[in-house]
């Protein structure tokens, strides 16, 4: 081998392996973002990604944020269901059913404008507490809706900084209520998840005291 292809194979066998050491350090909240909305987040800035089928009445969206504070701190928050309404945008009441293990059954009442919509979620934490999945509870009605999930996920940037990541995916089915199917998907994966992230933030930043304004 020439000594001009050996540095050629040297350098590319460096940056491979550069590659595979960034990637294995990468977190499972980080790794879905560029430096630059990393920056960005360390700026305080809230990230949205979304997708919308308004013909379907389906969509998803996810928020990224990053919070001060402990991992603890984030789940007293999100487990304050009884001060959910001073957190979440369109509620109109909440109730936590019961918990069998690390399952959380909470009902929901939201407005949706000409209506409400009413469902019960199934909330599992996994058992290194960094991640919390839902889904909606098939054993009970949801009239307008036909899918609901989705997860917030943690990931610890450095001690009292956490990546949080926020997930929803929805179906709808709204019948009559069909032609404002569109604008309720549309707020709930673009406008309401950025409002969630920093209502959130703002609670547990501010050690459980901070209200929304009603």
């Amino acid at each position: 081998m020439s000594k001009k292809l050996w540095i050629v194979f040297a350098v590319a066998a460096c940056c491979a392996l550069m590659l595979s050491f960034t990637l294995a350090l990468a977190g499972p909240v980080s790794s879905q973002l560029s430096a630059d909305e990393m920056k960005r987040l360390r700026n305080g800035e809230i990230i949205v990604k979304n997708k919308m089928d308004e013909d379907n009445e389906t969509g998803y969206g996810v928020a990224y944020g990053i919070m001060r504070g402990s991992v603890d701190d984030f789940w007293s928050v999100i487990f304050d269901y009884d001060n959910y309404l001073d957190i979440y945008p369109r509620l109109e009441k909440v109730n936590l059913l019961k918990k069998v293990g690390n399952d959380y059954y909470v009902e929901f009442f939201m407005d949706a404008t000409l209506t409400t919509l009413q469902y019960t979620t199934i909330g599992t934490i996994s058992a290194d507490r960094m991640k919390m999945t839902w889904t909606l509870d098939e054993s009970r009605p949801h009239k307008f809706q036909k899918k609901n999930v989705g997860h917030w996920q943690l990931e610890i940037l450095e001690p009292g900084v956490i990546l949080a990541e926020y997930r929803v995916e929805l179906e709808l089915s709204l019948g009559v209520f069909s032609s404002v199917a569109s604008k309720v998907v549309r707020a709930l994966s673009k406008d309401d998840l950025p409002d969630v992230v920093e209502s959130t933030r703002k609670r547990m930043e501010s050690g459980g005291t901070w209200k929304r304004k009603r």
